[in-house]
């Protein structure tokens, strides 16, 4: 409220009317003046003076008229600032994505999306599972790419089955075999991810009740790879992560074979903004191309 009586303030100063000013807000006279007189009460001395020419500033709304003017300066330009924001928030798309994601879709997928509206803003984070579901569950992205199940209150698309690989060093003994047997992770050397990023392939060796020969473990996906091309021993990776690794790994089979299933997770889908419930459909649409 304080605000406002500091632009009548200044308004008055400006068009030395109260006339004017009550114009320029669209108020009637009398509760410009009621702004002005309630100011001057909280100040504790007269600001303006009426004249036939209108108003005009006292010694004290002299002196203290550059203060306030800059209050109302600031208050605009935070007004600007927060209109800036909002209208940025309204077309940004905050989008989580674990690695593999990130690298290998995200790009594509922006790039393709962003041709379509020009205006599109995203953010992007990129973290482990336990990082995108927390997010998730914070409000704190749009959507999110998450490993299936996955609910808490969100609508999950199913996008694709990501197959789960062998990877292997370039002379490894198995180099002529079609598929790498799940036994050989309880007998082997195994190369493993850190536990809140192993979800998977730990699974994966659980039900057949295998406990892996693990020698050493990192958070990274591309890490790891190169430890088995570096002969440490060998690992399970997702197919999508192998799509565009460079090393010089031999890359088999499971068997049995495993996959894991990759969705979209859109919390509170029905209130989010109409461009984020169409990136959703386009995510949608564009893995179904890829699939073909």
């Amino acid at each position: 409220m304080k605000i406002k009586k500091y632009e009548a303030f200044i308004s008055c100063c400006e068009c030395k009317s109260i006339s004017e000013t009550a114009k320029k807000f669209g108020n009637s006279q009398s509760s410009i003046t009621q702004l002005i007189s309630s100011l001057e009460k909280d100040l504790g001395f007269k600001l303006l003076v009426r004249n036939k020419g209108g108003v005009r500033l006292t010694d004290e709304g002299r002196l203290i008229y550059n203060a306030v003017k800059k209050v109302v300066e600031d208050n605009e330009r935070v007004r600007e600032i927060a209109a800036q924001i909002n209208a940025y928030n309204e077309n940004t798309i905050r989008v989580g994505a674990f690695k593999s994601i990130a690298v290998n879709w995200l790009p594509h997928m922006i790039k393709e999306f962003g041709e379509r509206h020009k205006n599109v803003n995203f953010s992007i984070s990129d973290g482990h599972y336990s990082e995108i579901e927390e997010k998730l569950r914070n409000n704190e992205i749009d959507v999110g790419f998450v490993s299936m199940p996955f609910d808490e209150g969100c609508i999950c698309f199913e996008l694709i089955r990501d197959e789960l690989l062998a990877v292997l060093p370039k002379n490894h003994g198995l180099a002529n075999e079609d598929s790498v047997s799940v036994s050989r992770f309880g007998t082997e050397a195994v190369v493993s991810l850190i536990d809140s990023t192993d979800h998977d392939a730990r699974a994966y060796l659980e039900s057949y009740g295998i406990t892996p020969n693990t020698k050493f473990k990192t958070a990274d996906d591309y890490a790891m790879i190169s430890m088995v091309e570096n002969e440490l021993g060998i690992c399970i990776a997702h197919e999508l992560v192998m799509e565009k690794d460079n090393h010089n790994v031999l890359v088999k089979s499971l068997e049995p074979k495993a996959y894991r299933k990759i969705g979209l997770a859109v919390p509170d889908y029905s209130n989010k903004s109409a461009i984020v419930r169409e990136f959703s459909e386009f995510v949608r649409e564009w893995v179904n191309r890829m699939k073909k």
